[in-house]
């Protein structure tokens, strides 16, 4: 065994471990929790909805596709309390790192100057992404699942292959949403390695009979163990619905494309960038499996911001192949202060933090009394659905899209940006509860039908008035 290169490590570790200190704040964090804590305290996972009151009025079934994140997001908040949320990432994300070093540490050897560069991409990359959810367990199954495929793709002897299966099995069961990636790209090798041929760069070269029948066998038995999760054989087309659900997709801010005049996004276009250059202009073969593997990660970079950290993930098992050896050695003084920067960041951070996930998202006036009200058809921001959950108040809607897009997730958005009468009406709220630069603010200022009975900080609370209500009884 190889003796560990610490100084490339907190190069390539150290710096990617600096995207932790950007925590971002998430408010679908708080039904995550809540969800876990309902499954700890009734020991059952749900099939049908039991936050919303429109929900359980529907009969919705819930696709908890999540509920293995949901129970260890619940545990680190449960044990470690305010910590819980940033202990979670802390985990996940230091687990990630460690994979991809683990997996690539000779590559990232070969020119220590790149892959300098390459950490500070990615923590441009994770910074973005970096909130208590459960994507963050996708990624480190993303970086197994792309190890154990070349290293078949690489080795006629390899046995990691045999591992893909129960890694689709642990994905199905802790980010579902996900799940199709594994046999996806097992069977993206196995096409890959039927062919030889050169072609400008590329070079395909063919594998042997024996690694093609592992690649078969293992991207079967994949799809077969993603069953193995409480929806069943519903996994296997739940990933391709939600892909397919324009609705949703168009109006959810990490679904779409990054862009060039979203100064957020400039980091997202240099690492699509740079793995674009790589290939361009590198003098070296391009493998016909690097090809397709970048390609098929650059395309679902391009179309959803949600997919660029599964680019740096995949690319960093690529990239390096296109980079000239550089031999650079790495000053005992720049490892150390990386170290250092790393403990001084999460000594003055960590009280910011947690200071963050203490911020109340709604003041405690307005949730006791929402819960004094009792309020039947309460009316709520989608931004503030997780938060109510969180404080144990049924709701119309919240960050579960793929549960409500077929039914009211279209209305609580024309409500909310157009407040149609029509759509007040017919639901008939008894109660609503909105930021007070939404939309809706206004119609429901103007509407006799509404009074406003609280605003506390930005958020405010309208209530049918006394004549709507006896009008209509």
């Amino acid at each position: 065994m190889k003796k560990l290169d610490w100084k490339l490590f907190l190069i390539f570790g150290g710096i990617l471990f600096l995207a932790i200190f950007s925590f971002g704040f998430g408010y679908d964090y708080y039904w995550h929790v809540k969800a876990g804590e309902y499954m700890i305290s009734n020991l059952k996972i749900p099939y049908h909805d039991v936050f919303s009151w429109y929900g359980i009025s529907k009969n919705l079934y819930w696709m908890s596709h999540e509920w293995l994140s949901e129970v260890v997001i619940y545990g680190y908040k449960y044990i470690f309390k305010d910590l819980g949320p940033i202990l979670f990432n802390i985990t996940v994300y230091s687990i990630l790192i460690l994979s991809l070093f683990i997996c690539n540490k000779e590559k990232l050897a070969k020119n220590k100057i790149f892959t300098f560069i390459w950490s500070l991409i990615g923590v441009m990359t994770f910074s973005r992404v970096m909130l208590p959810r459960p994507h963050m367990i996708s990624y480190v199954l993303l970086a197994l699942t792309i190890h154990v495929l070349y290293d078949n793709f690489n080795n006629k002897n390899s046995k990691k292959i045999y591992w893909l299966p129960f890694i689709s099995m642990l994905w199905s069961n802790f980010h579902g949403g996900s799940s199709n990636l594994p046999y996806i790209l097992c069977f993206m090798f196995l096409i890959a390695g039927l062919f030889k041929f050169k072609f400008g760069k590329i070079e395909a070269n063919r594998i042997n009979n024996n690694q093609i029948k592992k690649y078969l066998i293992c991207g079967l038995l994949s799809i077969l163990f993603i069953a193995i999760n409480p929806h069943g054989l519903k996994m296997l087309t739940y990933p391709y619905i939600n892909m397919g659900d324009t609705l949703m997709i168009s109006n959810i801010t990490e679904w779409a494309s990054p862009s060039l005049s979203n100064m957020s996004d400039i980091g997202d276009f240099i690492l699509l960038g740079i793995v674009i250059l790589a290939m361009i202009i590198t003098k070296k073969k391009i493998k016909f499996i690097d090809f397709i593997v970048a390609g098929a990660f650059l395309v679902l970079g391009f179309k959803s911001l949600k997919f660029i950290s599964l680019l740096y993930i995949a690319s960093t098992f690529i990239v390096f192949n296109f980079i000239d050896e550089y031999k650079f050695k790495i000053p005992n003084i720049m490892a150390v202060s990386i170290l250092v920067s790393i403990i001084i960041g999460f000594v003055i951070s960590t009280p910011k933090l947690i200071d963050k996930y203490n911020k109340k998202l709604i003041p405690d006036e307005i949730i006791s009394y929402i819960k004094e009200k009792e309020p039947k058809k309460l009316y709520n921001y989608y931004g503030f659905g997780g938060y109510l959950i969180y404080n144990d108040i049924p709701v119309f809607i919240d960050g579960r899209a793929d549960m409500y897009s077929k039914y009211n997730f279209k209305d609580a958005l024309d409500i909310q940006h157009y407040g149609y009468s029509y759509l007040l009406k017919g639901y008939d709220f008894d109660m609503f509860i909105i930021p007070n630069n939404l939309s809706l603010n206004i119609h429901l200022s103007t509407n006799s039908n509404y009074v406003l009975t609280i605003q506390k900080e930005n958020v405010v609370i309208y209530e049918k008035s006394q004549q709507s209500t006896s009008s209509n009884s």
